[in-house]
Formats: structure tokens, C-alpha cells, sequence
């Protein structure tokens, strides 16, 4: 019905949390079309969004740069440039406003900002520089001059390895371990995973772009460069690969580009090149996991600033640049991101102290010390104490592929001395703090949180302690793994990005933090290394390489045909290498809804599906790892499946691939492709179901956790014996003394398949604290989430390769998900109401907040919901526990109800709103007791 003339209209909206590329006004841009998003501030019908080239044009609302013109779309994200093409370092400025429901729009947003980064080779006028070939950790220095006062200024740095950046006596910002590692270069010993010559289609280094308008002078002025190998070179102690890696050079190397614009229009570019000058700097050795040797009486006062003199010091070596588009490090960037206090200190053997941070995490120890010149102080990183109260290396040490995780600082001996190191990460709770003897006194010792500053954007909280704790233990394993690229084992030398795991843990990172933007990296980082086969590499970016030694490590077991996996990092297991890929792609899409990643990486998802299938035989995968640390009986775990087969969950693996790309071609306006891609998915399932399933008992291979969980959750069970398959892994689970016998994949799929009504059996898998489960390392100890169910010796105790818990506490627990992309609408849906009395969770969606906090009393069930203001959300609350269930929104009777079996359905829009769940019987109070909804 129109509205009457003097009926008021519903305000348009404004938008607000205006991203570009998923970032607040970043620096360095260098996509051609960036990508835009924002939050509605109410139903959006349709956006209209201007970029201008000065602040002024954009406030008289002209976008000289784009104007979109009105689009009528409620999309809030991935909103790609289609404007004038870019110029490098050039900052935008861009806005946009939004039409609700009438003809008019709202206003626009307060202007946000972006900036280019260098977006033609030919911008690059430095030259890439090291130091003295054996030279650990180079200083690299050059003065140069400003002629009047400064208006802009950008250093453009990029390194292989890593670096820190200093201008005139200062640090130059925060940033540790920059920048993120990638493939570097070509390898010309690069084989694919048959044996065959290959080669890196596009290795990348990624450059950061700092603002230092504020620290240039007049004047003179002196910049430099400590130099680090991260994972480019290595000390001498290292390789040669293809593990612990192969390092693609023989010294750490830098690129750097200082340029200067002053009031009066003068500019200047300041570039390594010939003229720097190099001397070997107090770090003496240095490695990514052993550790770093820092000699505080080598250190050079006042090398980086304006005024010394640095005739003694060596030309910088003037080096061929790597094979390599640089490209800009849109990401949030590796820092300190919090600092520890120990929570006890012990004594150790010898006199030395050791300190419990109380917390395992990744990082390093700062010092405060005290002492004689040349007094070393030796720090000793373990994750855990043995019985005897002494350090216990064993995941470090005694682990496939060790790891020292020991530094040691030299005194200059002047005073006290703060320490920490720069170009090495350990994982660790507890630090074993040697002196020479009680003259060199430790005055503090500090832990360094240490990974990717990612914000977090989702809470969680129950009333079940142990389900808090498990929660909170996960998260702490997140937050480790991230190193600008999901890390594997925090302790040991192996530190790699397995492709494997992050493909079905994908959604958990989702939940708890704004990871667009670190996907997205390791996205490029897989489409770089993709072959053109289609097949990816097990590790990415991919430092191990080369050809593997025919015989198993000490220690580690390997199966009979590992001839198979001779050539890293092509290896023949496509479960693990292909899954990631195509999974993180359309999971980033589902959850922030920005079209534009699956039009960058549809391509590689379909390569990657044509390469399954040149693998398969009858549609049928036989290659793989397979359900990777699957618990065994003796409280161990094993590396390799014997109670799934391989086959089972490579071809699921196949199946779940090809879905995800024939969705992902329907998002983007692939329909032949979509049909096409869906006829292969009805293909693969036949043959998946002729091979595997049983119809009789509605199982699947061995019967096993996996074999019954893996084709639930992809949707490989014919639908009329979806439930009979249901109720068989619920039995199985029960046979299992209510436990789960899963590995990493299993594991991943007990959590999407034991929703809704079957969330009591999770939640009975979840709360065991016997092995194996998340509560028995909890009993143990546990402060993050293990490598194995049972803690082996030799594993890490850091990995997220078990820590996919964080989906079923969102979803069933609290009762909060996703239903479209973008979170344009959310399924409510608490499941264990009748098991718990209180749950909390909060997600800060591309939409604004979504929070949900349920109590069950005996008056009913009370749920406060807040629904972003451009979404809507189907509620969904259980009332089978009462006579005649009454719901009320925010103190009425609930309109537009609905019964669904066990189930009370309502739809909500965005807003905060109140309800309240109970009997409508005259005696609700006595026949509500003890019978929660």
C-alpha cells in the first residue's frame, strides 16, 4: 500500500566501517580494481560510490576518479573500481551513500582513503643490496639530504628474508618479521610431483609501505637496514633441503625506496644501490627456528643516523634481482601483539632460572640484564617441564625436523641492557635463563607475543567452564599459526603452511577473526605456485624442495609406498594439496560476500578440479594422506589412517572440490560452467556411492567415524537414507564410549554434521575429558591445542591441525551462523538449551554486529539477539520440553510463528529484540521444572 503524503518515510540509510580490499584506509595499493566494502546502516536497495583524486571534489560530491552511478544491489562488499586506471602513489579518496526502502538517498559516508602503491616495474629505481657474502645479519646504511621542509614522504621497502628499517637514529614503525615470506623466486632443481622439471608460475616478494613524513629533516638525514635471513637464506648449520628447507639464496637482501616531496614542489628518491655502504652487524648468526646469537659489543652507536661516518665500512654488494613481481603486502602485517609477565619463576639445574609464562604461544623472551662485557646470557625455549621440573625439548628437540629455539645475548656491560631478538620465532611457555654465574644478574624477563595483527571479531562464552576453556585454548592456537602464512608446528623446525588442514578449519579462523585479508595472501600465495596441470604444492610458499631421501627419518613412520612422495613439494597427495584452495576461496566468499575473490581465483579452482580428475580412475581419488593423526587405541595417534580409507576421503575431498566450483561459477555468472561442474559432482557421487556405500546398513567403507561423517557432510548420502546414515555415525560414536576416533579430516566433519538435533552427541564428544578429546588435554594441562590427541612426546604441542571445535560452539551452542553470503541472513539456533543454562557469542559480520545470549531458567528460555540492520535472521528455538509453548518478542506475542516439529520458527530483521520462550499452561511453573527448552 503507498503511503500516505504526510506519513513519514523510514530514513535512508548511511553507511559506515568504509574498507577498502578489506582494510582501513590502506597504503600500497596495487590492484587494479580494489575492491570496496562498508556497513549498512540499515536496508540497503541500492549504493552509489564516488572515488575522487582530492578531498574537495569528493565533498561537492563529484568522484572524478569513479562514480558508480546508482546500483540497485544489496550487496555491502566486493564492490570492485571501475574507474579511471590508477596511478601509482597517488592517495584517493572515496565515499558512498546508500537508497533503503523510498526514491531518496542517505547521505555520504565520511570520506575514507586509499593509496597506491608502485604500480609499473619501472617505478622502481632501486637496485636490490646485501652485505659481505657470510655476513649473518648486514647493516646497510646511506645519508642523503632534503632541501626544504618535507610534505610527503614514503618509504617503499621489500626484502628476501626479512629486515628492519631505521631513519635517523629510530626504528621505523612496528612491524617484526617483515615481509610475509612467499615462493621468492625460480628454482631451477624444481621437479613436480612425478619427477618432471617444473617451475614456479609466479614467485612474488611483497613490499610494505611506510609513511615517514614525519621523520625526515631538513636537511641531512641517514637511513638503514638490518638484514635478516628469514626463509630466502640460511647460516651455514641449515640444509640443504628439501627439509627442513632449501633456502633459494645465499644472503638475505633488501630493496628500498625512499621517496621525498617538499612544500616547494622538489622531489627526491632515495634507492639502494652502489653508493650504500655494509658492515657486519652484532647479530651473529641468526635462523627462523634455532635462534640468534647477539653480540651487544659489536653494535655500532649512531650508524643509522645523520653525521657518522661510515668511510670504513664495505660497498653494499649490488645483487641480481630474483625472478619476482613485487607486489604490495596487503596484509595485516607480524607484530609484538602483547607482552607476558611469568606467572612463577623456577630454579633450574646449574643455577639457572626458568620462567612459566603460563601460556604456550609463539614469539621470543625480552631480557633485562645486568653484567661484566662478554657475559652471555642463554635462553632456552620449551613448551613444557618434565617431571623433574627441568625443561622438557622433546617437541622441539627430539621431533621430526628439530629445532634449537635458543638464543643468546652477549653483554656489552654498561649497565642495564634490554634484549630481544629480531629474526627469529620460537613456540614456547617456558624459557630456561642461563648465566655464567651470579655477577651477570637478570633484572626481567618478558614474553613476546609474536604473530599477524589481525583483529578479532568474534566472542564466545558458556556455562560450561570446560567448553570456555577448550574455546579459549583454540584461540591461542589460532593466534599462533598466524605468521603471514598459517603456520604449522610452533616448536619445531617444520613451520610450514601444510595446504591441507586451513581447507576444513577455514571457517573456526572465520569466527574468531577478521582474516580476509591473510587468506587472501595465502590464496595468491597457492595461485602462484599452481602448476599448470592444475595441481598445487603440500607446502606453500614452498621452501622445502627438492627430492626426498628414500629412507624415513629416524623416527618417523612411513609407509611402504612413500616412493610416491619423492619430490617436494608436488607430492602425490591430492587430499591434502588440492582441498585448501577452493575451500578458503568460496568460505571467504560465504562469510564476508565479496564476489571478486572467487572471480580472481575461479580459474585455479577449475585447473584444480580437471587435475583430480586426471587423477582419478572411474572418478574414484586413490591417492592421499587421509584422515591424518587418527587416535589408536594405546593412546597414540598415528600418521597415517587404519581405520578410513585413503580413497574414501580423497574422492569425498574430489566431490566436496567440484561442488564448491560449480557454486562458485554460479556466483560469478559461470552457468555452462556451473551445469557442467554440477554434472561431474552427480558423476563423482554415483561412483563414490557404487564404491563405498552400503545400502543395507546406510554405511560407508569400514564404518568408521570418518568413512561415516565425510560423505554426510558434503552431501554424498542419497537423501533417503541421509538419516539412517545420521543415526549410524551417532551409533558408531556411542561404540566408541562416546568419544570421537577421528583424525584432522574426521574431526573437521563431526563438527558440520552433528548439528541441530545431533549436537547432543558433539556435545557429549566435546565435554569427555578422557582420551581422546580436547577436555583430557585440558585435564593435562593444555593451553592450546596439541599436534595428537595424546600429547606424543615428540609432537607439537601448538598445531591447529585438531582445533576445529570453534564452528559447533558458534553454531549449536550459542546457536549463531551464517545462512547467506555476507551474513545477509543468519540462522539462529541454540541446540543445547536443555543442557546448558547460559551461552554467549558475538560475530562483528561485513554487516555489523551479530550476538546472541541465551538463559535457560525454569521461567523459560530468555535469548537478548542483535541482527545486523541489513540482514534478517530465521530463528529457530527448541520447545519440545513444553505444554503449549508460548514465545514472546520483546514483551508481545510473537507474530508470524510457526511450528516446525521440535521447533519454534520466527523471522526477525535487523534490530536488538527480546525473547522469551515458555509454557502457555495455566501451570507452567510446575511442569517447566527440570525440563528447560
Amino acid at each position: 500500500m503507498p503511503l500516505h503524503r504526510d506519513e513519514p518515510t523510514a530514513t535512508p540509510p548511511r553507511a559506515g566501517r568504509l574498507r577498502c580490499e578489506h582494510l582501513d584506509d590502506p597504503l600500497g595499493v596495487d590492484a587494479a580494481a580494489p575492491a570496496f566494502g562498508w556497513e549498512p546502516g540499515g536496508p540497503q536497495r541500492a549504493y552509489q560510490v564516488l572515488v575522487a583524486t582530492d578531498p574537495d571534489r569528493l565533498a561537492e560530491g563529484v568522484g572524478d576518479a569513479w562514480d558508480s552511478g546508482r546500483v540497485r544491489t544489496d550487496e555491502v562488499n566486493g564492490v570492485s573500481y571501475r574507474g579511471a586506471p590508477l596511478a601509482s602513489r597517488r592517495r584517493y579518496w572515496w565515499s558512498v551513500r546508500l537508497w533503503g526502502e523510498g526514491e531518496e538517498p542517505g547521505p555520504y559516508a565520511p570520506a575514507a582513503t586509499f593509496e597506491t602503491g608502485l604500480l609499473d616495474p619501472a617505478d622502481w629505481e632501486a637496485q636490490w643490496i646485501g652485505g659481505g657474502e657470510g655476513v649473518s645479519s648486514p647493516l646497510l646504511r646511506t645519508g642523503f639530504d632534503v632541501p626544504g621542509e618535507v610534505r610527503r614522504a614514503r618509504a617503499y621497502v621489500a626484502a628476501l628474508g626479512h629486515y628492519e628499517l631505521r631513519l635517523n637514529g629510530e626504528r621505523v614503525g612496528d612491524r617484526v618479521l617483515d615481509p610475509a615470506n612467499t615462493s621468492y623466486d625460480h628454482d631451477p632443481d624444481l621437479y613436480d610431483g612425478d619427477g618432471k622439471p617444473a617451475r614456479i608460475p609466479n614467485p612474488r616478494v611483497l613490499y610494505s609501505v611506510y609513511d615517514i613524513t614525519g621523520l625526515i629533516e631538513p636537511g641531512a638525514n641517514a637511513t638503514g637496514l638490518i638484514l635478516g635471513h628469514g626463509w630466502y637464506s640460511a647460516e651455514a648449520d641449515v640444509g640443504p633441503g628439501p627439509m627442513p628447507r632449501t633456502p633459494y639464496g645465499d644472503r638475505p637482501r633488501a630493496l628500498l625506496q625512499i621517496e621525498v616531496e617538499t612544500v616547494d614542489g622538489h622531489r627526491s628518491v632515495v634507492a639502494t644501490g652502489a653508493g650504500w655502504r655494509t658492515a657486519p652487524g652484532p647479530i651473529a648468526y641468526n635462523d627462523y627456528a634455532h635462534g640468534e646469537y647477539h653480540d651487544a659489543r659489536r653494535e655500532t652507536p649512531g650508524w643509522d643516523a645523520a653525521g657518522f661516518d661510515g668511510g670504513a665500512w664495505e660497498p653494499a654488494t649490488v645483487l641480481d634481482p630474483p625472478g619476482a613481481s613485487l607486489t604490495a603486502q596487503l596484509l595485516q602485517p607480524v607484530r609484538v601483539i602483547e607482552t607476558l609477565a611469568p606467572v612463577r619463576m623456577l630454579e633450574g639445574r646449574d643455577g639457572a632460572a626458568i620462567a612459566d609464562f603460563g601460556q604456550h604461544f609463539s614469539g621470543w623472551t625480552r631480557i633485562r640484564v645486568s653484567g661484566r662485557a662478554g657475559s652471555e646470557v642463554v635462553l632456552r625455549h620449551v613448551g613444557e617441564l618434565g617431571g623433574d621440573g627441568e625443561p622438557d625439548d622433546d617437541a622441539n628437540m627430539n621431533a621430526w625436523l628439530p629445532a634449537r629455539q635458543t638464543d643468546t645475548y652477549v653483554l656489552r656491560g654498561e649497565g642495564e641492557e634490554v634484549w630481544e631478538p629480531r629474526f627469529t620465532l620460537h613456540g614456547f611457555r617456558h624459557v630456561e635463563i642461563t648465566t655464567p654465574g651470579p655477577e651477570t644478574e637478570v633484572l626481567g624477563v618478558e614474553g613476546r607475543v609474536v604473530h599477524s595483527d589481525l583483529p578479532g571479531t568474534g566472542e564466545f562464552s558458556c556455562s560450561d567452564p570446560l567448553l570456555t576453556r577448550i574455546h579459549r585454548n583454540v584461540l591461542w592456537t589460532l593466534r599462533t599459526s598466524f605468521q603471514g602464512f598459517p603456520q604449522d608446528a610452533a616448536e619445531r623446525y617444520e613451520r610450514v603452511g601444510w595446504v591441507g588442514d586451513p581447507g576444513w578449519a577455514v571457517e573456526d579462523y572465520l569466527y574468531d577473526f577478521d582474516a580476509a585479508r591473510f587468506w587472501l595472501k595465502w590464496l595468491d600465495d597457492l595461485a602462484d605456485t599452481q602448476l599448470p596441470d592444475g595441481r598445487f604444492p603440500l607446502i606453500c610458499p614452498i621452501h622445502w624442495r627438492g627430492k626426498i631421501a628414500m629412507e624415513a627419518p629416524e623416527g618417523y613412520d612411513v609407509p611402504d609406498d612413500f616412493e610416491h612422495v619423492m619430490y617436494w613439494p608436488y607430492g602425490a597427495q591430492p587430499d591434502f594439496a588440492m582441498t585448501s584452495y577452493p575451500s578458503i576461496a568460496w568460505n571467504l566468499y560465504r562469510f564476508y560476500g565479496d564476489r571478486s575473490i572467487l572471480e580472481r581465483h575461479y580459474g585455479g579452482m577449475r585447473r584444480g578440479v580437471e587435475f583430480l580428475r586426471s587423477r582419478s580412475e572411474g572418478l574414484i581419488v586413490a591417492e592421499g594422506l587421509g584422515d591424518h593423526m587418527e587416535p589408536q587405541p594405546d593412546g597414540t595417534c598415528s600418521v597415517f589412517p587404519k581405520r578410513t580409507p585413503v580413497e574414501l576421503t580423497s574422492t569425498a575431498w574430489f566431490f566436496a572440490a567440484t561442488s564448491m566450483t560449480a557454486d562458485a561459477a554460479e556466483a560469478i555468472g559461470e552457468t555452462a560452467d556451473a551445469a557442467r561442474y554440477r554434472d561431474l559432482a552427480g558423476d563423482i557421487r554415483r561412483a563414490f556411492n557404487d564404491r563405498f556405500f552400503d545400502e543395507a546398513s546406510a554405511s560407508y567403507a569400514t564404518g568408521s567415524q570418518t568413512s561415516r561423517a565425510m560423505p554426510l557432510w558434503f552431501g554424498l548420502v542419497p537423501a533417503e537414507h541421509r538419516d539412517r546414515a545420521l543415526a549410524g555415525l551417532v551409533e558408531e560414536i556411542g561404540r566408541d564410549g562416546g568419544h570421537l576416533s577421528t583424525g584432522t579430516m574426521g574431526t573437521a566433519a563431526l563438527q558440520h554434521v552433528l548439528t541441530g538435533d545431533a549436537a547432543e552427541t558433539m556435545y557429549g564428544i566435546a565435554t569427555r575429558t578422557t582420551f581422546p578429546s580436547w577436555g583430557d588435554q585440558v585435564e593435562r594441562g593444555a593451553t592450546t591445542v596439541w599436534e595428537t590427541w595424546g600429547g606424543d612426546p615428540t609432537f607439537s604441542r601448538n598445531m591447529k591441525l585438531l582445533a576445529m571445535i570453534e564452528k559447533f560452539l558458534y553454531n549449536d551452542v550459542a546457536g549463531l551462523a551464517p545462512a547467506a553470503p555476507g551474513w545477509r541472513r543468519i540462522l539462529v539456533r541454540p541446540s543445547l538449551t536443555h543442557r546448558l543454562t547460559h551461552a554467549r557469542a558475538g560475530v562483528r559480520t561485513v554487516r555489523g554486529e551479530a550476538a546472541i545470549d541465551w538463559r535457560a531458567d525454569e521461567s523459560g528460555l530468555h535469548v537478548t539477539l542483535t541482527i545486523p540492520p541489513s540482514a534478517e535472521a530465521e530463528v529457530r528455538l527448541p520447545c519440545g520440553g513444553l505444554d503449549d509453548p508460548r514465545l514472546t518478542k520483546d514483551g508481545v506475542p510473537a507474530a508470524g510463528l510457526r511450528r516446525d516439529g521440535e521447533q519454534l520458527v520466527l523471522t526477525v530483521g535487523g534490530g536488538t529484540h527480546r525473547l522469551h520462550l515458555a509454557s502457555n499452561s495455566s501451570n507452567s511453573s510446575e511442569s517447566s521444572k527440570g525440563t528447560r527448552p
